[in-house]
């Protein structure tokens, strides 16, 4: 009666998701494409480029875990999973994976073969779910991790669209004055009888920009293509990862914002690492890998260093306040002093969740004052611009 329920569970969550597409029918390995078109070729090429999303994941897991929950095998699971999916990637995946464990291999190998999907988190969990035997467990916890990382991303994301787009429309507007307003404005005032030395400073400065535009447009983009080229070559090098990464985290505002949003993926993933029964230095190991800020993976590797040594985590982050505030390590202090660091870490994620969620808040309530401010600045300067030679022109008249 039980798996029954569960059963139904699962045909619910799957309805709606179907697809028919020839694409998808690929194991990687095995399939040859050099037969094919150079369409063809060029749409598989952009196929097995692409991403897959951290909710397409969330779901994967999810459903994988219920799939298994229910009782059945693994190799069912991912192949009616991988005939689900939307994405045609991650179905190209899922059937390498079953093909893979139609050989004997285990589903935590399986996955490692694909390491721009399946980072060293999810193949932690993962394997320690397969040796305790408690997958479907491990396979929950993981699609909540997930879920919860990809909720964090929408609210990053849902935050930078108001202040970018409002630039973005100022930059467009601005560019289309300089371009196709300014120039027939001036040709218009001097027919006028309107002379060069009669208009405003204001509108002067704005020719001056309008002509420099118009005439060295391909100079700007060889000067910004050039910044940028020369910006990334040195954000990947050594000593620029270092400094930009510090740069980031002592901007006002959102520096701080940025250090919460890092404190929450390091004790998120210890927690969950932890709790599938990982070893610490195991688990620290693969936290250490999978952050993406330079301060706060080498801060991971000292602190691996140091528990080698037998200092506690909590003592060994201590003397970090500025990436590790006195609450995380007091926090995890008495999770190391009480063995319980797994669900001292998932309590201080979910504290520091909220966290993110009012500093989200402030941020944007400090945004619209200043793009407000912005807006009204641009106009303003723009419309003295324009409209002081045009009076003066209609008091001549």
């Amino acid at each position: 009666m039980e798996n029954t329920e569960k059963l139904a569970k699962l045909q619910a969550l799957l309805n709606g998701h179907k697809s028919a597409d020839p694409r998808r029918n690929v194991v990687y390995g095995v399939y040859d494409n050099s037969g094919l078109g150079m369409m063809q070729r060029l749409d598989d090429f952009l196929i097995d480029h692409s991403k897959v999303s951290l909710q397409e994941k969330a779901y994967f897991f999810h459903l994988l875990a219920v799939m298994i929950d229910a009782g059945i095998p693994v190799i069912s699971a991912i192949n009616i999973l991988g005939s689900k999916t939307d994405s045609v990637r991650f179905a190209r995946v899922l059937n390498t994976i079953n093909y893979n464990l139609k050989q004997g291999v285990t589903l935590s190998n399986a996955m490692a073969r694909f390491t721009d999907i399946f980072g060293e988190m999810e193949l932690g969990v993962v394997r320690s779910g397969e040796a305790a035997g408690n997958l479907d467990k491990m396979l929950f916890k993981l699609s909540a991790e997930i879920d919860k990382s990809n909720e964090l991303q929408i609210k990053l994301i849902t935050a930078s669209i108001y202040p970018l787009a409002v630039l973005a429309v100022l930059l467009l507007a601005a560019t289309g004055m300089m371009v196709f307003v300014i120039p027939s404005l001036i040709g218009l005032l001097k027919e006028g009888g309107l002379k060069d030395s009669e208009f405003p400073l204001m509108t002067k400065v704005l020719i001056g920009a309008s002509h420099f535009v118009t005439e060295f447009w391909w100079a700007i983009v060889i000067v910004v293509l050039a910044a940028y080229f020369l910006f990334k070559i040195w954000k990947e090098s050594e000593h620029g990862r270092y400094n930009w990464d510090i740069f980031k985290l002592k901007m006002p505002v959102l520096g701080e914002l940025l250090r919460k949003v890092y404190v929450l993926r390091f004790i998120s993933t210890l927690g969950i690492l932890i709790e599938s029964g990982l070893p610490v230095i195991k688990a620290l190991e693969i936290v250490a890998q999978s952050m993406t800020s330079q301060m706060y993976s080498l801060k991971t590797w000292e602190v691996i260093s140091r528990v080698k040594n037998g200092e506690k985590i909590s003592g060994a982050l201590m003397d970090s306040p500025f990436l590790f505030p006195d609450t995380v390590t007091q926090m995890l202090a008495v999770g190391e002093q009480t063995a319980s660091v797994g669900k001292i870490s998932q309590k201080v994620g979910e504290h520091y969740d909220r966290e993110i969620d009012h500093s989200l808040k402030r941020l944007m309530s400090l945004f619209e004052p200043i793009m407000i401010v912005l807006v009204g600045v641009t106009v303003a300067m723009l419309a003295l611009a324009v409209l002081t030679p045009i009076f003066k022109l209609t008091s001549l008249v």
